[in-house]
């Protein structure tokens, strides 16, 4: 998980622990707020900035994939990268089924860099938020915290 400088007030911390402590799962917390915030000084452009944010977002996942598969090299490659991307996100910023016209780019979905090397999984990408993702979550016991923001 990145932290851009951005998140909610605590979420870093809290996604750690849900993630790590609750469901078991190994996921390192990179503190890249200092990077994110030089890259978007200065900036004025919402647009612009939804790019920077994206593009940011893959450099410090690549690098971070890199760092972890130098040191754990029996592990094996690391190859994906998880998104929490939501249908929302999708239509306002992509024509997705059908026409449409782009509302506004979304960081994790018009932002991304085009020569990424990891390949992108996004397993909630047809769900809507308020529709979906709490039964869900309530299906794969998660606590409602992260589900109701």
């Amino acid at each position: 998980m990145v932290d851009n400088g951005v998140l909610r007030l605590d979420e870093a911390r809290q996604v750690n622990v849900m993630l790590n402590k609750d469901l078991g799962v190994n996921l390192t917390v990179v503190d890249a707020s200092d990077l994110f915030l030089s890259r978007l000084d200065g900036v004025e452009d919402p647009e612009q900035k939804r790019k920077i944010i994206g593009n940011t977002f893959i450099n410090v996942f690549e690098a971070e994939a890199a760092k972890l598969e130098a040191a754990e090299v029996d592990k094996g490659k690391i190859e994906w990268l998880l998104q929490g991307t939501l249908y929302p996100d999708v239509i306002e910023s992509i024509s997705f089924k059908g026409p449409s016209a782009t509302i506004k780019t979304h960081h994790n979905v018009g932002g991304l860099l085009k020569d990424m090397k990891l390949k992108l999984i996004e397993p909630l990408r047809e769900l809507f938020k308020g529709a979906h993702p709490p039964p869900l979550a309530f299906c794969l016991y998660l606590t409602p915290p992260p589900t109701h923001r």
